[in-house]
């Protein structure tokens, strides 16, 4: 049996401030919004505070929401209404949690993914689930990047926000350069006659993207050792950040193999 409570005026509050980051970053929490990532939330290491669920929700929510509720997490109930100003969403499904904000210390001996200044978290969210697909689970945000927090970031991420490590540094060339110092960097850019096509794959490496109107920063450009860039066939000017990487991370997974 589904004990629910009411959501409150104060929890309200509460959630709606969870889709700002300073209010994300003082409380320690996050939006989880849809069946799907509610699901994988629950498969997680993440901690979940509470779970919102809207009235009349469909027979798989209801038996998600009893499975949080069997484990000592609170769930709560909302008319359509409500349900629907607590979400980042025009058309929302009728579930979301509230989960614990969880960093995770990156394995410095396996390859890395780093965005630099990538500001769109739609974007970044697309990346981290494109780096979960290709087996590259350590991904570091420098300044200017989107919050991996962000509710747009998770539910662009597909799930793999909880399983892919992800560590934001204000100070992305120092923290590469503290901790990376014996890696092979290379960066993307169309400022290189090295094509990735050239690129073999023969030792530890991390790949940096930088954002789409201004590349990779001055900074963090001066630790990069291996430029490259994707050659295009066509007329557009560049590619989309989550695509060039969705094709980077792909070459190098294959020369890896």
């Amino acid at each position: 049996m589904l004990y629910t409570m009411q959501v409150t005026q104060k929890l309200k509050k509460l959630i709606r401030s969870l889709h700002q980051k300073q209010f994300r970053d003082q409380n320690g929490f996050f939006v989880v919004e849809g069946e799907k990532l509610v699901q994988e939330l629950s498969k997680s290491n993440f901690l979940t505070d509470l779970v919102v669920i809207r009235d009349s929700p469909s027979p798989e929510v209801i038996e998600l929401a009893e499975f949080y509720s069997e484990n000592g997490i609170p769930v709560y109930t909302a008319p359509k209404h409500l349900f629907d100003q607590l979400t980042d969403t025009k058309t929302p499904q009728s579930i979301l949690a509230i989960a614990g904000i969880q960093t995770v210390e990156p394995d410095y001996s396996k390859p890395f993914i780093a965005l630099d200044g990538v500001s769109d978290p739609g974007n970044v969210g697309t990346i981290l689930r494109t780096a979960s697909w290709f087996g590259f689970d350590q991904v570091i945000l420098g300044r200017d990047c989107a919050d991996a927090f962000n509710p747009k970031t998770v539910r662009s991420s597909m799930g793999a926000i909880f399983n892919v490590a992800i560590h934001q540094t204000p100070n992305l060339d120092l923290y590469i350069q503290d901790n990376y110092s014996s890696f092979k960097i290379y960066g993307a850019t169309l400022h290189t006659d090295n094509s990735i096509e050239g690129i073999k794959i023969k030792s530890k490496f991390g790949i940096i993207f930088g954002s789409e109107s201004k590349g990779i920063s001055e900074n963090v450009n001066k630790i990069v050792t291996n430029p490259f860039k994707i050659d295009g066939h066509g007329s557009s000017e560049s590619l989309n950040v989550a695509i060039a990487a969705g094709i980077t991370m792909h070459h190098f997974r294959r020369g890896m193999q």
